[in-house]
């Protein structure tokens, strides 16, 4: 198959290439940014590392991708995290792994996650490859499908069982499904919301998610400057692409409104890939991109595996 018709490698290089957009500025302000925006792939920064690194978030997926293509084992999904974490597979780099969201850290130094995870958004940056795994087994309704909720469950619980990142993921897991069905970004995102918010009415957390139906620059500029709860730095990317027409501005827009910017840099890159595809991801930055080849070499297994959809397959 082509790259260019592959969806795995949209989504997927897409959030890698977002993430690796974000990660050199990493904590900086909405005030540092505007007086310097990313405007392309840059380099050192808060890391000091060259362009085209990138950080767990694709770590952690390309470990999702790897495991989900023997099929789904939350157990398999842990031993393949701590390979990453102890050994460095599916990293860009040698060295020791370096800021790992607590809620995975703690999954795998201890083997089962820490009693609250809901303080940061561990579950929903890594369940992206699960998305395209729950469209080949279910297709693209998650919120009417048991059997796919249950399976997003068991996912997030690997590191993060709580209600905020399993509220978030579906939302993220959702709009995935719905644009792998050929829907556009703008009719998935809206419909996306309203479906999660019916389904978790009952639930109490899902009252901090309402504000996502209301989402523009000045909520989007104070989640960015909260702390990285999922809901803070979902709405961050769901304003991203809701405000932008392309990847290319949907990815800088993230990552310029600062905070926890590998992480809404991916995300959003995950998702804009799946929406506009490969080719409208600057090519330059696909040039940029740290171990790109073996990326595309995880995408081709995972492709060869069959448990992910390819283009003509319904």
């Amino acid at each position: 198959m082509a790259i260019i018709d592959s969806r795995l490698t949209h989504g997927l290089i897409g959030f890698a290439i977002g993430d690796a957009l974000g990660l050199p500025v990493k904590g900086q302000s909405l005030a540092a940014l505007a007086a310097d925006p990313v405007a392309t792939m840059r380099g050192y920064g808060h890391f000091d590392l060259p362009a085209g690194y990138y950080s767990d978030e694709a770590s952690l997926m390309r470990a999702s991708l790897a495991s989900l293509s023997r099929g789904f084992d939350p157990a398999d999904l842990l031993a393949t995290y701590q390979h990453w974490f102890h050994d460095r597979v599916y990293a860009p780099y040698t060295g020791p792994v370096f800021e790992v969201w607590s809620s995975v850290r703690a999954a795998v130094e201890n083997g089962a996650p820490q009693v609250n995870t809901a303080a940061d958004p561990g579950g929903l940056v890594r369940v992206l490859p699960l998305a395209y795994s729950l469209y080949q087994e279910n297709g693209p309704d998650l919120f009417g499908n048991a059997d796919a909720m249950q399976q997003l469950q068991a996912f997030l619980a690997v590191t993060s069982p709580d209600p905020a990142n399993l509220i978030a993921a579906s939302i993220y897991v959702q709009a995935a499904l719905y644009l792998l069905s050929d829907m556009t970004l703008s009719a998935a995102l809206p419909q996306t919301l309203q479906r999660a918010l019916t389904y978790f009415a009952d639930v109490p957390e899902a009252l901090d998610f309402q504000v996502l139906t209301q989402l523009d620059a000045r909520r989007a500029q104070t989640m960015a400057e909260a702390a990285p709860t999922p809901r803070n730095v979902l709405g961050v990317v769901l304003f991203a692409l809701g405000s932008t027409s392309d990847y290319r501005e949907a990815t800088l827009t993230a990552v310029n409104l600062g905070g926890t910017t590998d992480a809404t840099g991916a995300l959003t890159g995950g998702l804009a890939g799946l929406g506009y595809g490969y080719t409208k991801i600057p090519h330059r930055w696909c040039l940029t991109l740290v171990k790109y080849s073996e990326i595309v070499a995880g995408i081709n297994e995972a492709e060869a595996s069959g448990h992910f959809p390819t283009y003509g397959e319904d």
